[in-house]
């Protein structure tokens, strides 16, 4: 089962998360704790970027000439592609560390068997 979101036109966009893999899981079938924390962190990571990317693009709606200065039809997407490419490479980096407490928070339940 994979979850798909798009941020395009306001929505969200390439959050998934994957089925578990076969590749990494115990011979029961079930994914092993470090394959777990790796798809946490990947798609915390995501989630962060998509937050990033719709507070980039309310910046931007404050600061751009609504008129497109000529620039064209496409303009508006690829000014979105452009800004969800930045809120992903800085999610990626760490960015606001939303990242980081979504997986300390979910690590620390895991731990105390909630």
């Amino acid at each position: 089962m994979t979850t798909n979101f798009s941020l395009h036109s306001g929505g969200l966009r390439a959050l998934q998360l994957p089925a578990t893999s076969s590749s990494a899981s115990d011979p029961a079938g079930e994914p092993t704790p470090g394959s777990r924390m790796q798809k946490l962190t990947k798609v915390a990571k995501q989630f962060e970027g998509v937050l990033l990317a719709s507070l980039l693009q309310e910046i931007q709606k404050g600061t751009l000439d609504p008129s497109d200065g000529g620039l064209g039809a496409g303009s508006e997407t690829l000014r979105s592609l452009g800004t969800e490419a930045v809120a992903q490479a800085l999610a990626q980096k760490g960015g606001l560390g939303i990242a980081k407490m979504i997986v300390r928070h979910f690590h620390g339940l895991a731990h105390d068997g909630s």
